[in-house]
């Protein structure tokens, strides 16, 4: 999700023919293009918001049964509540961030 701080890293885990699916970064990434070569890897970009309305339904579905069925479980970071708001942005935006904030009714 964080591209700029953590391909590098992703692609040093990479099994051979691995797969890295950016969906997420905050500024320019530089990398060692050996570091795909070598695994023959791929690394791919997506934009969410071009998600056709059929797949996004499918994907979301999949989400959805993940969580409820614990296959999926975030990592939270933290919970504030929703009047906290502003303080979740300023936090999720400073570096050294790490898990998901929740905002709670």
């Amino acid at each position: 999700m964080l591209a700029n701080v953590n391909l590098s890293y992703d692609l040093n885990m990479l099994a051979r023919r691995g797969r890295v699916v950016v969906i997420g970064s905050r500024g320019e990434v530089q990398i060692n293009p050996r570091d795909i070569m070598t695994r023959e890897a791929t690394v791919m970009g997506v934009l969410i918001w071009l998600t056709p309305p059929a797949d996004a339904a499918e994907i979301f579905a999949a989400i959805d049964a993940g969580l409820r069925n614990g296959t999926l479980q975030p990592v939270v970071g933290t919970e504030l509540p929703l009047a906290d708001a502003v303080e979740a942005h300023r936090r999720v935006m400073a570096p050294g961030a790490s898990g998901k904030i929740v905002l709670t009714l």
